[in-house]
């Protein structure tokens, strides 16, 4: 743009101004020598004509600086779209952590699955939550996973916890076809004696939150579910109470007791 443009568009912005002082004086003048029924009428002239006066005002100069204003919009446009491109997973990893703190999905110290991440949650921030990664036999590994927060908008997030004491734990064991009747009583066996110190309070536990979402009352008591896995094998799947802190020492009692059977030795 040369620099005449510039200089006639600001001598036009500046007529638009004083003018627009001037007529406002003049309105406001002339509302004041007017005998209006009441204060009311008389400020509500006063209001309008101010607010008319700056709205054509605004109107003249947005005309002048058309162009211009046209090029910043754009350009303030393209530095939004960059901005929202380039932080997108921080937008949704923040948005999904507001979510989760008001639905409460997790807290700190629960233990949950996302994806194929299983741990305990250690710290929640407004992007990542961290977990103690749990292995195999649900020891932890010693591992620290963080997981962006924009995960639990797109995956599902199992709370194996949810801030309660007690868990219905499963444990599968896979048999030969010829020994399943044995392995399971042997495992029910086992899973009573682990479950001893937990039952009671695992049956308090269901039966409260039975009461508090009107839902039917799950078994406690252990149990053991058969189901062909192949032609030659048998998957034995055990569920036992258990305090949620101490699974792991329950799963293993379990099948300490199955491998110690003198029944599977060979």
């Amino acid at each position: 743009m040369e620099f005449s443009e510039v200089s006639g568009r600001l001598i036009a912005s500046v007529i638009i101004v004083v003018v627009a002082v001037i007529v406002r004086f003049l309105v406001a003048r002339a509302v004041t020598r007017a005998n209006f029924a009441s204060e009311e009428t008389s400020r509500r002239w006063m209001v309008m004509g101010r607010n008319v006066t700056v709205a054509i005002a605004a109107l003249a100069l947005i005309f002048v600086w058309a162009e211009e204003l046209r090029t910043i919009g754009l350009s303030l446009v393209a530095v939004a779209v960059a901005v929202a491109i380039s932080a997108q997973e921080v937008i949704r990893s923040a948005i999904a952590s507001i979510v989760g703190a008001t639905a409460k999905i997790y807290s700190v110290g629960d233990r949950v699955i996302v994806g194929n991440v299983r741990g305990y949650v250690v710290d929640q921030s407004l992007v990542l939550t961290k977990l103690f990664e749990i292995g195999a036999g649900n020891v932890r590994t010693g591992r620290t996973v963080s997981i962006p927060n924009s995960r639990m908008l797109t995956e599902a997030i199992v709370n194996e916890t949810a801030g309660h004491k007690y868990i219905l734990h499963s444990v599968v064991v896979p048999v030969r076809r010829e020994e399943w009747k044995t392995a399971k009583e042997t495992l029910l066996a086992a899973a009573h004696r682990a479950a001893e110190p937990h039952i009671d309070g695992c049956r308090e536990q269901m039966e409260e939150l039975a009461r508090l979402y009107a839902l039917p009352q799950p078994i406690v008591e252990p149990f053991v579910l058969a189901k062909p896995s192949g032609p030659d094998t048998v998957e034995l799947t055990v569920r036992v109470p258990s305090e949620a802190q101490f699974v792991w020492k329950v799963e293993n009692e379990i099948l300490e007791a199955w491998l110690e059977a003198s029944t599977f030795e060979t």
